[in-house]
């Protein structure tokens, strides 16, 4: 089998057999150039009855496919936006994997709205999530723009800006600390004012600093999203480039055509 470890036929198969099981069945004709690339594969998986364009989309995968790396955008402190193109277009079966793939990784449900250009998946989240802002705010805007499809994902971040108020006031105790240490208010306990400012302050910027990761991470995974539908969208046109067939006939080879019988009627000869 051609450059393939036991595990990654495993995770090849467990791939195809999610893709099978995601869209129940393909209208894409497997890639010949992969079939006869690796027969033992598709041994293996026509025994597991699992429909051979998966397995070639799953090998697609494995094998990965290059795209161009979305970049976060400056959104301003309270929002999170991250942009990235691709090509490849937005038919149904398309479309379904992107929103499956959408709702995964916000753990949330969602509805999608067209307009002529622009399809936008927008958080419906239920329950107590609802007045949550990280879950109610999730969106992702799917936009031709010339020849390429501009993803942007959007994600608000009030929810962990909240969470720099222990901080504030941290900040907020040890200038109060310093103040009255330096003007004497504290009388002999001065220098105790002072080491305590010192250590509101320090606890405040660790605060900060471990929130401004969190945040960072937050960002980092709705690059990863755009990253991850760039692939599917990649991964899918290479599929239907890749299976597309066209018909030509040779110009200078008909045969049988000195007589040509219409209707059982007539004959009309070419000569």
């Amino acid at each position: 089998m051609a450059n393939l470890k036991e595990e990654e036929i495993r995770r090849i198969v467990h791939r195809a057999t999610m893709f099978q099981k995601f869209y129940g069945s393909s209208t894409q004709q497997p890639v010949s150039k992969l079939e006869k690339e690796y027969p033992d594969l598709f041994e293996i998986t026509d025994s597991l009855n699992i429909d051979r364009a998966f397995v070639c989309e799953a090998l697609l995968e494995h094998h990965g496919i290059p795209v161009e790396e979305p970049v976060i955008v400056d959104a301003g402190f309270n929002n999170a936006e991250v942009l990235g193109f691709s090509s490849g277009d937005l038919n149904p079966d398309t479309l379904k994997e992107l929103r499956a793939q959408i709702e995964y990784h916000f753990n949330t449900v969602g509805e999608l709205k067209h307009r002529k250009n622009k399809t936008t998946w927008k958080a419906t989240p239920r329950g107590l999530s609802r007045f949550i802002s990280s879950q109610n705010s999730p969106e992702v805007d799917l936009e031709l723009s010339g020849s390429a499809l501009k993803i942007t994902a959007k994600q608000s971040m009030k929810t962990f800006n909240k969470f720099y108020f222990p901080a504030l006031a941290g900040i907020f105790a040890s200038v109060m600390f310093f103040a009255a240490s330096v003007f004497g208010e504290m009388g002999s306990e001065g220098e105790v004012g002072i080491i305590v400012s010192v250590i509101f302050g320090f606890a405040a910027f660790l605060f900060s600093r471990f929130m401004n990761k969190r945040k960072l991470k937050k960002k980092t995974k709705l690059v990863d999203l755009v990253e991850r539908l760039q692939q599917i969208l990649a991964r899918r046109q290479k599929v239907e480039v890749s299976t597309s067939n066209t018909i030509s006939i040779p110009e200078d080879n008909y045969e049988g055509t000195d007589e040509i019988e219409i209707k059982d009627t007539k004959k009309v000869s070419t000569d």
